[in-house]
């Protein structure tokens, strides 16, 4: 590699040659990086717009970087950066119509129309073909060009956040692509000096890059260093000379370049892209410039810097250095020089036109609403989270069986011998097993015709939309194989000794993994990756949900090592996770596997702070209930917005051209009604009514009653219940992100286990589970206390998690036979009906939450009002005779501590809540 860099420096860099024609290309496009800004700041000079004054020759280098690597056979490359120079790239580099930008800029953006909430337009994403041609960027009409799909993803204002997301995000694409040469897809980051030296996630995501489940072939990194941090010295904001340091923790080569010479930036950046695509490691840029004005064109840089800014205002710009290079060497006119920057100026003008006049496309409206899925997914799959019992054997039998002369340890193979006995008999399925059952189904293809007879599930009550016959109506569908990704730390064994995803051979040391054999058919499995992480949660977390922005057909988990641990994380979680879909409409399926309970374990492994997660949820405790006259003035307001011809019908080919022709045909299977013909070629087209569109939305949304909350928060108690929760992520037609408190004690507590019917077709995820409910698995012990009539019951306990347990078996010692257990197995969004249904029997009970956690976390401040709001709508509707207005609390006092570190105290706390609770 050294050599090769040698070689490189002496035959590249010595001298700079380039033809008339890259010179003139390499003028404009600095051109237009200059001029744009200096334009923006004249029509909008009271916003803030972060601009790219002071390294205008990132413009250039960034298209040589593209043209480069289109030579080398890229065809994919995703980029992340912050919000220095954003504007310049997305209408310079992924040429974004420029009259939409400015149109955000004149404060008329989509999200004045209350769609979704945006973001500010310096930390908007976008997505672009562009074309390059030539070798390292000589566009000649005889050459071929190559075509790269661009995609520069949204970022907000924590800087280098966005790293381990686009790394994610490259991983994911090179496999669903099949780029085993990592070539095809590659990842550029843009970072701001002051952020690549402080910010612990770039070492973090660095420390990826050579891992075998992370690694994405090397990404390239170009540091735009302005030599300031807001208002920061260097010598005040790193130990270092360079910014770049971190890059020699995995040995990727810098090159240091001046950013007042253009020509120097566009050779490293064609040089970087060489090494990248020959070693496949990481490689560094580092542009060192300077920034024109303070932190934002608002801010002034003299209050703290006032020599450094009296040079920088007499300092010639790069175009104007640039070109007197270019008069000096003859290799452009005064003439051409006014005629290309009159071109320019002249588009900008017109663009501002266009955008004082722009509106919002169906298209743009469409797709930042709910009605826009609605409509994309009238026929994806919908299917219950039940398997079929074949399948179920089939994944049980094929994961707990090893290959004859595999020599596992004594403890693994007691493990495998207890799930052979459990799928066999049907009988003590126990968590570990449930969740390598769900990845194993998963994994396998569904046909629709091998569901069991009669567990099709209803369909009567239903609102009957004009479609007769839809394959979204069908409870069971055709669905491919899924591919499993579960990352973290020590995820192959589990932190608690329960997985055995990877098993050792403990003569060889050789590693099997059961899940890659469930089936021998060559093809007839997904893929399952299951990956220990370096000891990272930020870039670790980030990446996992960059890898599951890529593929919704995809179950992606990412496990903490305890649950607190996300702590490291929280930027990711605030910032992408729980706020990715409101601000940018980027959709994810991530489930966040973080082990919760109080076990005597101290502060710091007991307490996932279930709080934070259900405080990040968008469900609001005054709506108990959908507005069905409001959902339909919005539905109808939305009809009237598409429908651009008022003739009162909505076609089909309108909403094709909305949200794509492919989506509709592939999937929507319709047939003709009165009046009406079925859409195929040739014929009639097909078009909604108003009623028709009102009654297919309201449809949708009874099915999707969820899907305008952000994520769902679970803490579930039973095996089958996991099984239902992560099959869930795949099996409804939206993606969000699941977090789940999962299981530390009851992985191996001999009563938290599953009979094998409670897995198969017609069963489901249960949000509320109730004494008397078929799938409680405790349900044989409160039947045997003799329980009294639901009318007599004095209390009703409602808890999360593993407290049921100790609940129920304090209540059976005590024989507590007027005592009732109800388990809220989804905390958010809120259960409303399913918990009036399981509260409504018990009229004249007093109703009291119990929780572990102190009265300061835990779910205690989320449930309250809800509960209470059940209370009085039970009221209202004579279903409750007691007066209580408010529900109870029993639990820790409140704490500073999440948890004492005294296992005496812990077992005293312990004692005194079960004994308040069932007093």
């Amino acid at each position: 590699e050294i050599q090769w860099l040698k070689d490189q420096f002496e035959n590249e860099m010595q001298e700079l040659n380039f033809s008339k024609k890259q010179l003139k290309r390499i003028y404009c496009s600095l051109l237009q990086a200059d001029l744009l800004e200096q334009f923006m700041s004249s029509k909008f000079p009271a916003s803030k717009k972060f601009g790219i004054e002071g390294c205008w020759s990132l413009i250039p280098g960034l298209i040589a970087l593209m043209s480069e690597v289109s030579s080398l056979g890229t065809e994919y490359v995703e980029l992340g950066m912050t919000h220095r120079g954003r504007i310049n790239v997305l209408l310079n580099l992924l040429k974004r119509p420029m009259h939409t930008v400015l149109y955000e800029f004149l404060q008329k953006g989509s999200s004045a129309h209350g769609f979704y909430g945006g973001d500010v337009q310096y930390h908007l994403g976008a997505y672009s073909h562009v074309r390059y041609g030539g070798q390292r960027g000589e566009q000649d009409e005889d050459e071929e060009d190559h075509k790269i799909h661009l995609s520069m993803c949204p970022n907000p204002s924590h800087l280098e956040s966005i790293n381990p997301v686009v790394m994610g995000k490259v991983r994911a694409k090179q496999n669903f692509l099949r780029d085993y040469s990592r070539q095809r897809v590659v990842g550029v980051l843009l970072h701001g000096d002051a952020s690549f030296s402080g910010q612990g996630v770039v070492h973090e995501t660095m420390e990826l890059s050579e891992l075998d489940a992370y690694t994405v072939g090397g990404m390239l990194h170009i540091i735009i260093n302005n030599q300031i941090g807001f208002t920061t010295d260097p010598r005040t904001g790193r130990s270092s000379v360079h910014p770049t340091n971190v890059a020699k923790a995995v040995g990727a080569p810098v090159f240091h370049v001046n950013g007042d010479d253009v020509l120097a930036v566009v050779k490293a950046c064609q040089m970087a892209a060489r090494y990248r695509h020959k070693y496949k490691r990481d490689a560094v840029i580092n542009i060192v410039c300077y920034r024109k004005h303070g932190h934002n064109e608002l801010d002034d840089p003299k209050i703290t810097h006032p020599l450094t800014y009296n040079l920088i205002e007499n300092h010639p710009s790069t175009l104007e250095l640039f070109t007197q290079y270019l008069l000096d060497h003859n290799q452009i006119t005064p003439e051409e020089i006014q005629t290309e920057k009159e071109k320019y100026l002249c588009l900008c003008e017109s663009e501002l036109s266009a955008a004082k006049e722009f509106q919002p496309n169906a298209g743009d409206l469409l797709s930042a609403n709910w009605q826009g899925d609605a409509v994309a997914s009238l026929g994806r799959p919908f299917n219950q989270t039940g398997a079929t019992l074949s399948m179920l054997k089939d994944v049980g039998e094929s994961i707990s069986t090893l290959p004859t002369d595999f020599q596992a340890h004594a403890k693994v193979q007691e493990v495998l011998s207890k799930r052979q006995k459990a799928i066999r008999t049907g009988e003590g399925v126990d968590f570990a097993f449930a969740e390598a059952l769900a990845f194993g189904s998963l994994m396998l293809p569904f046909k629709a015709g091998d569901q069991a007879e009669g567990k099709r599930g209803k369909t009567e009550d239903l609102v009957q939309r004009p479609m007769e016959k839809n394959a979204f109506l069908s409870p069971m569908v055709d669905h491919p194989t899924v591919h499993v990704r579960l990352a973290g730390q020590d995820v192959e064994r589990g932190t608690f000794n329960q997985r055995h995803a990877v098993v050792i051979d403990q003569t060889t040391a050789a590693r099997y993994v059961p899940l890659d054999h469930i089936t021998d058919t060559p093809g007839g499995q997904a893929s399952f990756s299951v990956c220990n992480s370096s000891l990272s949660e930020e870039a670790a977390l980030g990446f996992e949900y960059g890898y599951s922005l890529e593929n919704d057909n995809a179950l992606v988990i990412w496990e903490a090592q305890f649950g607190d641990f996300a702590n490291n994380a929280q930027a990711m979680i605030d910032n992408f996770i729980a706020s990715g879909e409101d601000k940018w409409l980027c959709q994810s399926g991530l489930v966040l596997l973080l082990p919760h309970g109080y076990e005597g374990q101290g502060p710091e492994h007991s307490s996932a702070r279930l709080e934070r997660y259900l405080s990040l949820v968008n469900d609001d405790a005054d709506r108990v209930s959908g507005n069905q006259q409001t959902d339909t003035d919005r539905i109808m307001h939305m009809f009237e917005e598409l429908d651009r011809d008022r003739d009162g019908t909505l076609s089909l080919r309108q909403i094709q051209e909305v949200i794509g022709e492919e989506q509709i045909n592939n999937v929507v299977e319709l047939q003709s009604l009165e009046g009406t013909q079925t859409v195929s070629q040739g014929q009639e087209e097909y078009r909604f009514r108003k009623e028709d569109y009102v009654r297919i939305m309201l449809q949708w949304l009874a099915r999707n009653t969820e899907a305008r909350f952000n994520m769902s928060v679970c803490n579930v108690t039973t095996p089958a219940n996991y099984f239902h929760v992560l099959r869930r992520q795949i099996h409804r037609p939206y993606a969000k992100p699941l977090v789940l408190m999962s299981p530390k004690y009851l992985l191996h507590h001999a009563p938290a286990v599953s009979p094998l019917k409670h897995f198969e077709v017609g069963t489901h995820f249960n949000r509320v589970i109730s004494d008397t409910a078929s799938v409680n698995n405790l349900r044989s012990g409160f039947v045997d206390l003799n329980p009294v009539v639901p009318g007599e019951a004095k209390k009703v306990l409602v808890c999360s998690g593993k407290v049921a347990y100790a609940l129920h078996h304090s209540r059976k010692a005590k024989r507590k036979n007027d005592i009732v257990l109800i388990r809220l197995e989804q905390l958010a969004p809120f259960p409303v009906g399913d918990m009036i249904t399981a509260l409504a029997p018990y009229s004249n009970a007093e109703v009291v939450w119990v929780q572990e956690e102190p009265k300061n976390m835990g779910a205690w401040n989320y449930v309250q009002p809800r509960l209470t709001q059940m209370l009085r709508l039970l009221r209202e509707r004579g279903l409750r005779v007691s007066t209580q207005q408010e529900v109870s609390y029993v639990g820790r006092e409140p704490s500073a501590s999440t948890a004492t570190g005294s296992f005496f105290v812990h077992m005293a706390e312990n004692k005194q809540l079960l004994e308040e609770a069932l007093a």
